[in-house]
């Protein structure tokens, strides 16, 4: 009977440590997986806001507009915060709600265009 219930106990904590490591990890391998994206971006607007705690810290986050009618808020450094003005356009890149960089004035690289290929007289042409 004793065993039964030390292989009882083994078991909630083993399945109580799974999920942990689960709720732990799972922000960092969404991280992982998400792709870092670069956009054309403006400066639509800056707001602070302080979390109490211990001590009271600030967090500084800067909205972009990326052109296409979607906007994301993203958390930045305090220099980034105060250096950037609304109405300031550049390249953002981001991965998912992380920032990474904002170059002003920067601009993205045009895509090349696809070769195509056309059926002409039963040859291939490619423009």
């Amino acid at each position: 009977m004793g065993g039964i219930v030390i292989a009882f106990f083994i078991i909630i904590l083993a399945l109580l440590l799974v999920l942990l490591a689960r709720a732990l990890f799972s922000g960092t391998f969404t991280f992982i997986k998400t792709k870092t994206k670069k956009a054309s971006a403006t400066v639509l607007g800056k707001r602070k806001k302080e979390i109490l705690g211990r001590l009271i810290r600030t967090v500084y986050f800067i909205r972009f507009d990326l052109g296409n009618g979607d906007s994301i808020e993203l958390p930045v450094n305090k220099k980034l915060f105060y250096k950037e003005n609304v109405g300031k356009s550049g390249v953002l890149t981001y991965k998912g709600s992380y920032f990474i960089d904002f170059e002003e004035g920067g601009t993205l690289p045009q895509p090349k265009p696809e070769k195509q290929a056309y059926v002409l007289n039963g040859e291939v042409i490619e423009k």
